[in-house]
């Protein structure tokens, strides 16, 4: 799966993070569309399935964990790998990802140079 990852939905309501992460992913070599919230990330759904969703886990209008929710309980989304960007650290914070469908979680403050590379690890071992 982790070779097969060219395009990515970035839903992350910190423009800081937001735009570092961006820049990251695309020098990584990844076509990257990046939104602030859930509500943005759900209508980008609609228009154009992406190999790979990264959210934060605390985001205005929807949070991350919903947003989640919301890809799997949709046929046309729930293939989509879900990767959790999240400040909350916590064994449990981890688990409510992971119970709403996330394959994997990355702990803010995370190494955005790194980024691309821990996203290809989380999508290799979820293959």
């Amino acid at each position: 799966m982790s070779d097969s990852i060219t395009s990515i939905l970035l839903a992350e309501d910190d423009p800081h993070i937001r735009r570092v992460s961006e820049v990251a992913l695309r020098r990584d070599g990844f076509e990257v569309f990046a939104v602030a919230d859930g509500t943005e990330a759900l209508q980008m759904l609609e228009d154009r399935l992406f190999d790979l969703v990264v959210l934060d886990g605390m985001m205005p209008n929807l949070d991350g964990l919903e947003v989640c929710r919301r890809i799997r309980a949709n046929p046309r989304t729930a293939h989509l790998p879900v990767i959790m960007l999240s400040a909350r650290t916590q064994a449990s914070d981890e688990a409510a990802g992971e119970a709403a469908g996330a394959n994997g979680y990355i702990r803010k403050p995370f190494d955005a140079l790194s980024l691309g590379r821990q996203i290809r690890t989380i999508c290799g071992s979820a293959a």
